[in-house]
């Protein structure tokens, strides 16, 4: 159970989810700029447009995946420091390097949904599963972080609880490195399973968003 100083009354991280809500908002807003709007044909060809759009298949898919998983990032960021009265330096320092490959995270989208149907779509497709890998290792470290100072944070949280969140942020952790493997071989497998571990985060993350 969280104590009492829970209150946002003196609460010292106010500033750092701003800024981090700020970086998420930006990250999820330049996602769409992958979408290209198709070009204006000369003349009048019935269904231009309409084809063009088909064609872009690749641009919805990897900005579906992109959104989503930085949203539940978000989601998860949201859970871990509202659970914090207090910051030090290394949490904000932790913090700031799990915002580093969120801001990366626009360019590998645009990168796959171009290269996706390449011959060397493998290199695509690693930069693209190795960025989420990145961001789900930064946010075990911020949470192991903040788990380590249960109390001396202001939070004062079951252990048990504590570690079966743990290992689930390490589980996902290790699932994205396994896809990150794969794209080097099977880079629709790789990808797919960045989607399927979408799916696999979304229900249980968002029933647990207020813990």
């Amino acid at each position: 159970m969280r104590s009492a100083a829970d209150g946002q009354s003196g609460k010292e991280t106010s500033r750092i989810e701003s800024f981090s809500d700020n970086v998420f908002a930006i990250a999820l807003t330049l996602l769409v700029l992958t979408i290209k709007v198709p070009s204006v044909p000369e003349g009048n060809h019935s269904g231009y447009l309409l084809e063009q759009l088909a064609l872009q298949w690749p641009e919805y898919l990897t900005y579906v995946i992109s959104f989503v998983t930085i949203l539940l990032v978000w989601i998860k960021h949201h859970m871990m420091f509202e659970r914090v009265q207090k910051a030090d330096h290394a949490l904000m320092f932790l913090n700031g390097m799990l915002l580093l490959p969120v801001t990366l995270v626009p360019f590998p989208t645009s990168l796959l949904a171009l290269f996706i149907v390449h011959p060397q779509a493998r290199y695509a497709a690693a930069l693209f599963t190795g960025s989420f890998a990145m961001i789900v290792g930064m946010v075990y470290l911020v949470w192991k972080h903040i788990t380590r100072l249960n109390g001396r944070l202001g939070i004062v949280e079951d252990e048990v609880w504590l570690d079966r969140q743990s290992r689930k942020i390490r589980i996902v952790f290790f699932l994205y490195v396994a896809a990150f493997g794969l794209t080097f071989v099977y880079p629709l497998v790789g990808i797919g399973t960045c989607f399927l571990l979408v799916i696999y985060l979304a229900l249980p993350e968002l029933k647990n968003v207020d813990g």
